[in-house]
């Protein structure tokens, strides 16, 4: 998971320098959300077909990727005071 973050955190800190997210940037995450132990647990935990464990575990990914955002956000202010 922490592969996950960090590719999460760097993807998020070119879109605050202004950069844009090449595809293969983007394919890199899902790849490293697709082997992540986030889709096996979904994958059981839904017992079903495996687009459904991959429709949850990019929603997991999107809720990862709000989560360095924000805490982003939080060290910035913090730089700030």
């Amino acid at each position: 998971m922490s592969e996950v973050r960090a590719c999460a955190r760097a993807l998020v800190q070119r879109v605050a320098e202004g950069g844009e997210i090449p595809i293969a940037s983007l394919r890199e995450i899902a790849d490293l959300v697709l082997r992540s132990e986030l889709v096996a647990v979904s994958q059981q935990l839904l017992d079903g077909p495996p687009e459904f464990a991959l429709r949850r575990a990019m929603e997991l990914a999107g809720l990862i990727l709000a989560v360095v955002a924000s805490d982003g956000r939080k060290v910035e202010q913090e730089a700030a005071k």
